[in-house]
């Protein structure tokens, strides 16, 4: 073949082959075409779902970001957002008075020191609160909450919320982080200390409170330990107290050195030793990542858990292990079957309806009267958790509440209710659709009587209390 039969020859292959890289690009097209547009991200329903349960409720701007992702992109949005509180009262920085300090007041003195220490308390609550409903990072903000349940100290009996905040801003520090260095921190953290009674643990006369704890609800759980891993724990741990400036501090005068063993043949001798058998145990890592999913799905799946802690006793990275269980199909196909905490009913009505206006203190009072004061679980057990928190009388309360929402949202409809006054919008608020709601009403955003009735009807409803 000459060259230039070569050179045709060539010539027409990349006819062809253009030809039919022209049918291939139209026809590519034509099934763009017949696809719906961003088929991979999530439906409305699932956007909603997620925002329940990860957030606080499904608030319009959060919802419209978080619907132009796929599944495991959204998680990932919410997990990357980063609390950004307003500074704290300024009196949770003012000096705590040592005993022997408080031993030379007058009983006048007393009294105004313990008054200025209930004040600050109030405005503590009233802080956390204000905080949880302005800030964007809701994810992050929800496991905050849950580490304040699981590792749970009370403000009722630690009496200082300076001590509280320290606690409070390791929590925010880990909550998302490594469980391992979480947990060295409350195990040394002075209100943790004050509250479990370590600080009256010693080697003559050893307190076994916060050794018990920490194996029976703060890493291994009931049934898998014994009396004497308690008891070692709690030489492990005497000694550990607070100083004069009120932060931790080990005695050494007060502490047990001695070699102790744990677990039927770990050898500890200090806190840090206690921590690092503890972290070793398969049933740390089995216990939290069975209540992480417990926070998040409704029903337990046992072996996916196990899957999951096998993963999370790698490198305790607690963003990892919320990542999967939110990726989970066991999550994706849990909509609507939880109960919403009296916080997560409260700041996430005020979060979605950003027009009601009610003071933080009317606020701090509904969480009351529903039974969960901020920073002040009524035992070491913690709040109730999902059904818990609803029986007859508790459901009352909750309704005459939601009589007052549906009040603040009819008082100020052009802000709070008329972003909601369509099919679609309406239905993005609550786990499951009203009754009503899912026949074909149409409204509009004229702010007529029939939206506020609608929505009036959401908030009082039952199915407002679902996530």
């Amino acid at each position: 073949m000459s060259n230039l039969e070569n050179v045709r020859h060539s010539l027409n292959v990349c006819a062809v082959q253009r030809k039919f890289s022209i049918i291939n690009s139209l026809i590519f097209a034509s099934v763009l075409m017949i696809l719906p547009v961003n088929s991979w991200a999530l439906s409305d329903e699932q956007s909603k779902h997620l925002l329940l349960r990860a957030g606080f409720g499904a608030q319009p701007e959060l919802l419209q970001q978080v619907s132009k992702l796929a599944k495991s992109q959204a998680v990932t949005y919410l997990l990357n957002q980063q609390p950004s509180f307003a500074a704290a009262p300024s009196c949770v920085n003012n000096k705590l008075l040592d005993r022997k300090a408080r031993r030379k007041l007058s009983a006048d003195q007393r009294k105004a020191y313990r008054r200025s220490l209930g004040k600050c308390n109030r405005e503590f609550r009233s802080w956390y609160l204000e905080q949880l409903i302005a800030d964007k990072a809701v994810l992050a903000n929800q496991m905050g909450l849950f580490w304040h349940n699981h590792f749970t100290s009370s403000l009722r009996k630690v009496k200082a919320s300076k001590l509280m905040y320290g606690q409070h801003l390791s929590i925010e520090k880990y909550a998302l982080g490594s469980f391992g260095k979480l947990l060295k921190a409350m195990v040394n953290d002075p209100a943790m200390l004050v509250y479990l009674d370590n600080v009256n643990n010693s080697k003559v006369k050893p307190n076994e409170n916060l050794g018990r704890e920490l194996l029976e609800l703060f890493t291994l759980g009931e049934g898998h330990y014994s009396e004497a891993d308690v008891l070692s724990a709690a030489k492990a741990l005497t000694g550990l107290r607070l100083n004069s400036n009120y932060q931790s501090q080990v005695h050494n005068k007060l502490h047990d050195s001695s070699a102790k063993t744990i677990f039927a043949g770990t050898t500890i001798r200090s806190a840090d030793d206690l921590v690092a058998a503890l972290l070793a145990h398969p049933q740390t890592s089995l216990h939290i990542s069975r209540a992480i999913w417990q926070h998040f799905i409704s029903v337990v799946d046992e072996r996916q858990v196990a899957k999951l802690a096998k993963v999370f006793a790698r490198d305790w990275d607690i963003k990892q292990l919320v990542h999967s269980i939110l990726d989970s199909d066991q999550f994706w196909q849990d909509s609507g079957k939880m109960i919403k905490s009296p916080v997560e009913l409260v700041v996430g009505s005020v979060k979605t309806f950003q027009g009601i206006k009610i003071p933080a203190k009317r606020l701090t009072k509904m969480l009351s009267e529903m039974g969960q004061v901020l920073f002040d679980p009524p035992n070491v057990k913690g709040w109730p958790k999902d059904r818990d928190w609803l029986d007859t009388n508790k459901y009352i309360v909750r309704s005459y509440l939601m009589d007052q929402l549906a009040r603040a949202i009819s008082s100020n409809m052009a802000v709070s209710g008329a972003p909601y006054c369509s099919l679609k919008k309406m239905a993005s608020l609550a786990a499951i659709a009203l009754p009503d709601t899912q026949k074909s009403k149409q409204f509009d955003n004229s702010m007529d009587g029939s939206c506020q009735q609608q929505l009036t009807q959401l908030v009082t409803h039952p199915i407002w209390q679902l996530k």
